[in-house]
């Protein structure tokens, strides 16, 4: 009998994981295959771990799908961390007569001679390695070579990639109380029947109280999209949630009240206020809006201040709560402008890229406009556009 065996974190299981079991099957055939969640992965610490028993019964909703998937918890009842070669010393007593197979991607492909004790795991098994790209191909054709001569069997499957990552999901579980079809659906029924990933938003419902009493219906409701995103860049970037979700809210708490007003809490700004933010009263109400949580919430912490003071015209050498509340509010899930869903795709990937990209449109907008455009905004064109350059420079190497 061939047996394939799929482990993984699964925290969730998602797509693309279904991508490599439909395609294992098809290309192995195997007569059985088996999902194996880790208990405590070796290689790599996960935030936002769900449970052990979270994490087998999504599995086991997904072998539920699928012919000849069954879901083993040996690893999970396994004391301490989750070592390959265990797990293959035990199925290779449980099935000692049948062909085992190890299923992994390319990058632990890449990385499996440094593995505990590689040269007894390919006595027992025959590795298989699933290459989602060209890229992949490549190198595991020549990582296959050097594990064949280290004395192990390997086989490399060509699988497309499915856009899927568990950390992706868990942000949008945690921001936006969805999946967005990135998991099966029975999956994301458990995922939030069970409330996985939680992040408690109505310890801020006082606040959205008040800014629903003062803001416009639509601009209150971008606020609420704006602490959205921000929380799901926080997931992503591992920055303060609470912080991130709270400015992201508050960012705009002075947008709407006079300018004459706004304009009077710019000027008692402790931080500096340049004379082309003075002359451009657009700039005035994040400005305005850092003074007037200290003055009226008593809020003193100096990354949320800067935050909502900054989240207009950017500055360089930015933090990453700056950054997040920069970015949140120019890719909010209401935008619609053109080319917001590839601003959002690039930061999601890369919020340093994002930034550029930020910067560059919002400094081709002033100049359309006929307007003045901050000097710190400017700094943070030039910080951006030499990462922007950075980059370029290592993919031409």
């Amino acid at each position: 009998m061939r047996i394939a065996i799929f482990g993984g974190t699964f925290n969730p299981i998602h797509n693309g994981h279904l991508n490599v079991i439909e395609n294992v099957q098809k290309t192995l055939n195997p007569d059985k295959l088996i999902l194996m969640p880790t208990h405590i992965p070796p290689h790599k610490a996960v935030k936002d771990l769900a449970s052990d028993e979270a994490r087998l019964e999504m599995c086991r909703l997904v072998a539920q799908m699928y012919h000849g998937v069954e879901v083993s918890d040996f690893e999970l009842k396994s004391e301490g961390k989750s070592y390959t070669v265990t797990t293959m010393e035990n199925l290779h007593s449980t099935y000692p007569d049948d062909e085992l197979y190890f299923v992994m991607g390319s990058d632990m492909f890449h990385t499996f001679l440094t593995w505990v004790k590689p040269h007894r795991i390919m006595e027992l098994c025959t590795l298989v390695c699933v290459c989602r790209s060209d890229d992949d191909r490549k190198r595991a054709e020549s990582d296959a070579v050097e594990i064949r001569l280290a004395g192990g069997n390997c086989i490399l499957i060509d699988c497309e990639a499915v856009e899927a990552s568990s950390t992706e999901i868990r942000a949008d579980v945690i921001a936006y109380n969805s999946t967005f079809g990135q998991v099966p659906e029975n999956v994301e029924r458990y995922i939030l029947e069970k409330s996985l990933y939680n992040f408690d938003k109505t310890k801020y419902n006082s606040y959205r109280e008040y800014l629903a009493g003062i803001l416009s219906e639509k601009r209150f409701n971008h606020s609420l999209n704006v602490a959205d995103e921000a929380l799901k860049l926080a997931v992503l970037y591992d920055c303060d949630r609470e912080k991130a979700y709270f400015a992201g809210l508050v960012h705009d708490i002075c947008k709407e009240i006079p300018t004459s007003e706004q304009y009077a809490l710019t000027l008692r700004s402790p931080l500096d206020v340049t004379d082309v933010e003075l002359n451009a009263p657009k700039t005035y109400h994040g400005i305005a809006g850092s003074v007037f949580l200290e003055e009226h919430f008593g809020i003193t912490d100096p990354d949320i201040l800067s935050a909502v003071r900054y989240h207009t015209v950017a500055k360089g050498g930015m933090n990453l709560l700056e950054k997040i509340i920069y970015m949140a509010d120019l890719i909010s899930k209401e935008r619609h402008y053109p080319d917001v869903e590839y601003y959002r795709d690039v930061t999601h990937k890369d919020l340093n890229l994002g930034l550029y990209e930020a910067m560059k449109f919002s400094i081709e907008d002033s100049i359309s406009k006929t307007r003045t455009i901050p000097t710190l905004t400017l700094d943070a064109y030039n910080e951006y556009t030499l990462y922007k350059l950075s980059l370029k420079g290592k993919t031409e190497k």
